[in-house]
């Protein structure tokens, strides 16, 4: 079961290697990204952000589904990370049933589109079209519950009410 996919374009950080684990109750950490999944230097960096009681597995997009396609992985309590809605949305539409919740956390500010061409909804969620366009079709995904919670410790914000009081 997919406790949490987090969407976080710093991928594997402070908040979540201290945070997340013990709020979810879990061991392990699934980053699915296409470009950390061919970069050893990045797969290293990540690793070492975490406690060493919590281990990550680094998979592009792709292997994620794969993996999660096992019945034996569907069984394990994870916690998976993406870097954009695009991938959370990609994981969804293949995953949605093994997915407890969509945690849009920190989005968009490092992609190099101008700000000036983004939504907003908050302060650490910036949207570009492209992915204003998959959080379109994410939200259509039935039964799949998507918020804002940057720590443990805030309030888990919905996002279809982000949208609504924008």
């Amino acid at each position: 079961m997919i406790k949490d996919l987090r969407v976080d374009d710093r991928l594997i950080h402070g908040q979540i290697a201290l945070t997340w684990p013990k709020a979810l109750g879990i061991k392990r950490i699934v980053v699915a990204s296409d470009a950390a999944s061919q970069d050893k230097t990045q797969q290293m960096s990540l690793k070492m952000a975490l406690p060493s009681d919590i281990k990550a597995l680094i998979r592009s997009v792709d292997e994620t589904i794969d993996f999660f396609s096992n019945p034996k992985a569907q069984e394990a309590n994870l916690m998976v990370i993406v870097g954009n809605v695009t991938d959370a949305e990609r994981l969804a539409q293949a995953l949605g049933t093994v997915i407890e919740r969509v945690n849009l956390a920190n989005v968009g500010r490092f992609d190099g589109v101008p700000k000036e061409q983004k939504m907003a909804l908050g302060s650490s969620i910036l949207l570009s079209k492209k992915e204003q366009e998959a959080l379109d079709r994410l939200i259509k995904i039935p039964n799949l519950k998507i918020v804002h919670q940057i720590i443990p410790d805030n309030s888990e914000k919905k996002i279809e009410e982000m949208l609504n009081n924008k």
